[in-house]
Order: C-alpha cells, then sequence, then structure tokens
C-alpha cells in the first residue's frame, strides 16, 4: 500500500520526538505528536482524525491564507525569487516602535546606515567622552536565562545547551527560543488577535526574514549551488559548509520540537514555515548576539545590535549587577553621529567575518 506524504511527515516528525527524548532522559517535556499505534494506522489507512477533520483542516488553512496581507505575502516571496527582487526594507514605523518599547524618550534614531548596509544606530545630541550613552533594561533583552525559563520548552533545550558545550550551546538554544517567538508572532498576525503576541514583538518586526530584506544576506540563505559556485576552492568554503551542516543537524531537532509544541498548542503552521523560523532564528543570532567572550552572557539587545560594526568604534558596552547592559562611549561623539561597536573581541580572518555576519572588514594598513 502507498505511503502518503503527510504520513511520512508524521512519522519523520515521531523519530525526531524520539531522538529528542532518549537525548533528554525523559519523555514527557517534549511528547510525540503521535504515539506509535496512531503513527501505524496513519501507515495502513485505518486512522481517522477525531475532532477537526481534514476538511476542516484544509478549510481552516485556507482561510488563514486568504488573511494574510499584500505586505506578508511580498515578505514570503523573497525566499523563492529573491534574484529578481528589489531590496525589501522593513517599514520606519517599526523601527520607532522599537525603539519606543525598550527605550522611550531616548536620543536616539535609527536611520539608513552610513557605515554599511541596511539601518543604524544614530545619536540625536552630543555625547561625551566615557560617558553613559544608554542603558537597555535587562527585560528588554533576550537572555539564556529566558530560554531555561520557557514554560514548554525550557528543560529540553537547558540540555541541549550543556550537551553542545559553552561555544554551540547558546548559539542553538537562543536560535530555538527565537525562532519560536517568531512563530507565536506570525500566528498572531494570520489570526489577527494581538493578545496571541508575545513580549518581544517590537524586536521580532526589525528582525530580516530573508535575502533582500534591508539589504542583508547570510550563506545560511543561499543553495547548495551557490555555496559550490562562489566558495568552492577558496578560504570560506570550508567554514560556510561547516556552519550550514551544522545547522541543518540542530536545525533538524529544534524542527522537531518546535512542530510537537505547535501541535499541542493547536497552531495551524507548515512544516515548512518552521524550518524557514529556524533558519532565520540562526542567521539573526548569528549576527546579532553579543558578549561571546563570556558564555552564559551571550544575549541578544534590541536597539544596540542597530549599531554598526567598527574596528575602533565609538561605544563599548558592559552588564551591570541587575543585568542590564550599560552603553559607555569611548570618544566625544557630535550629534547625528552614527554609533558602532565591536561585535567580537576575538580577531576573525576576512572569510570568517563573511561567513557569520554577512560583511568583510576592512583594516586600514
Amino acid at each position: 500500500k502507498k505511503i502518503s506524504y503527510d504520513a511520512l511527515l508524521v512519522v519523520y516528525y515521531y523519530l525526531i520526538s524520539l531522538r529528542i527524548t532518549r537525548i533528554c532522559g525523559f519523555g514527557s517535556v517534549v511528547p510525540p505528536m503521535f504515539s506509535s499505534s496512531t503513527c501505524r494506522r496513519i501507515i495502513t489507512g485505518s486512522y481517522t482524525n477525531t475532532g477537526r477533520t481534514r476538511m476542516q483542516q484544509e478549510k481552516r488553512r485556507r482561510a488563514q491564507q486568504r488573511r494574510i496581507c499584500k505586505r506578508r505575502h511580498e515578505r514570503l516571496q523573497m525566499y523563492f525569487d529573491f534574484q529578481d527582487d528589489e531590496p525589501i526594507f522593513i517599514p520606519q514605523e517599526n523601527y520607532d516602535a522599537l525603539l519606543q518599547s525598550t527605550l522611550p524618550h531616548c536620543n536616539l534614531c535609527i536611520a539608513k546606515s552610513k557605515v554599511g548596509h541596511g539601518h543604524g544606530l544614530y545619536t540625536t545630541i552630543p555625547l561625551a567622552a566615557n560617558s553613559v550613552a544608554f542603558v537597555i533594561p535587562r527585560a528588554k533583552c533576550i537572555t539564556l536565562d529566558d530560554v531555561r525559563s520557557h514554560p514548554d520548552l525550557g528543560k529540553v533545550l537547558t540540555i541541549m545547551q550543556e550537551d553542545l558545550g559553552d561555544e554551540e550551546g547558546p548559539i542553538a538554544s537562543l536560535s530555538a527560543f527565537l525562532a519560536s517567538e517568531m512563530l507565536r508572532e506570525q500566528c498572531a498576525e494570520w489570526e489577527e488577535d494581538s493578545s496571541l503576541s508575545g513580549p518581544y514583538a517590537d524586536y521580532i518586526n526589525i528582525l530580516p526574514t530573508g535575502r533582500a530584506v534591508s539589504e542583508q544576506d547570510h550563506v545560511l540563505w543561499w543553495s547548495d549551488e551557490e555555496v559550490q559556485r562562489l566558495f568552492e576552492g577558496g578560504a570560506a568554503y570550508d567554514k560556510a559548509m561547516a556552519l550550514r551542516d551544522w545547522v541543518q543537524t540542530e536545525g533538524e531537532i529544534i524542527e522537531g520540537m518546535l512542530v510537537s509544541d505547535l501541535a499541542q498548542k493547536q497552531m495551524g503552521l507548515s512544516v515548512s514555515q518552521v524550518r524557514r523560523a529556524v533558519t532565520n532564528a540562526f542567521v539573526n543570532v548569528l549576527n546579532r548576539s553579543l558578549f561571546n567572550d563570556d558564555g552564559d552572557n551571550q544575549r541578544l539587545v534590541p536597539v544596540l545590535d542597530m549599531c554598526a560594526h567598527a574596528n575602533h568604534p565609538n561605544l563599548n558596552c558592559e552588564i551591570d549587577d541587575m543585568g542590564n547592559v550599560v552603553v559607555k562611549t569611548t570618544r566625544d561623539i557630535e550629534a547625528n553621529e552614527e554609533l558602532t561597536i565591536k561585535f567580537y573581541s576575538t580577531d576573525f580572518e576576512g572569510h570568517e567575518w563573511y561567513v557569520m555576519y554577512g560583511f568583510i572588514v576592512l583594516y586600514k594598513k
């Protein structure tokens, strides 16, 4: 008897759930979408979905698609025909909303960057050297404590972080958390129900979600053919392939977690949407997370991560005893000058910058 595509997907994510359960050592945190007996009934054709029938599910799916606004549809299209698209820019009101929710009444603005592509952060007033420019509250950041305290995924993500170690663990667990928040906001938009939004809605609304958005690009968004054609034989090839393979491996585990979690909450999102959210989350964590030199301090910091990178930045930052990110000036800064930070204290080589961040740092001789 032929096995349907839906049956294969069910079995695939059931096996992923089993893998997670065995890694974690317990089965109650990440329950499989279906039991083994249910999977057998699906394969043999004897399974009937109680409650919501397939016809009802299809009707609901089509209704959701009709509610997608034109802007959302255009943003989704960029995944498939990027080469023919003009750059898609995130609306300025999204940046204004982020500033207002994170730092109300601040003397900052977000506008087109003069240092690199996309947008950057500017001060509207002069700032003296060695003064506090602004402070990002701990509650506005996405930290590893937030990951560990996630009501549904916290325990399994904590184990994932410990298994992967200090270098890879924070990146994977932050990416999983961010992907879950991205999917949450996507559900809120489709359902047209703002009550479904989470505390990071304004931040997620300014994050690039694919190639061409705010002139952003990353090797995780490339096809295999592009990597082979552009990188093979160069210094970046091995680094790019290693990163893509690692993200694919960990991404499949995270997809299994999220699909299982969404099924529990009866959120109607497709597997391809979950996979896309996981990839976008990895890109943004690799691009924007700070404080990688001190394992447990790695975090996403809204507003501050709008700053462009510079080898000799005009800002530096530290975390105070309350977990707030205190941003100080390194020199006098003029009004309307763009603010810059140094992403990593470690000096990467040129090809490593491009693979990790999507740009190359220019060094003056």
